[in-house]
């Protein structure tokens, strides 16, 4: 369980980075505009639940590695 938790904070800790990332490019993109914003995150939003079955497919085979690892 050790192995699943550490690859679940592994995965928030490049969420923070990459949220990070995003405000620094965000605050110094000149001619930004809240309108611009609002359609990225529109569009992010369509496109995260593809996201959330990658990370989903990839928690399961973790866990999966794990369970085999703890028959042997």
């Amino acid at each position: 369980m050790d192995l699943v938790c550490y690859h679940r904070q592994e995965l928030e800790r490049q969420l923070r980075q990459i949220q990070i990332e995003w405000n620094n490019k965000v605050n110094h993109f000149s001619g930004y505009h809240l309108k611009v914003e609002q359609l990225l995150k529109d569009y992010i939003i369509q496109n995260l639940f593809e996201f959330q079955k990658e990370i989903e497919h990839k928690i399961k085979l973790v866990t999966y590695d794990y369970q085999i690892e703890a028959i042997k």
